[in-house]
């Protein structure tokens, strides 16, 4: 029993250094558009972007600002 945990524990470590990482980044802007595109460019080469999203956040003097994430794998 104690050879296969042993088994089980090593295995779980040398694959997990095989897993593959997602990232994210997130960037505020005035337009929703400006906030988006400045996060795309932020997204390491060869990575592929899996989720774009943005909220809307009110600022004073009745102003907009945008902050939007996109999550890459």
């Amino acid at each position: 029993m104690s050879r296969l945990l042993l088994v089980l524990i090593a295995w779980i470590l040398s694959s997990s250094g095989m897993m593959v990482q997602a990232g994210s980044v997130t960037v505020g802007a005035p337009s929703e558009d400006i906030a988006t595109n400045r996060a795309l460019a932020k997204v390491p080469s060869g990575k592929e972007v899996t989720d774009t999203s943005c909220v809307e956040i009110g600022t004073a003097g009745y102003s907009t600002h945008y902050r939007c994430t996109v999550t890459w794998e």
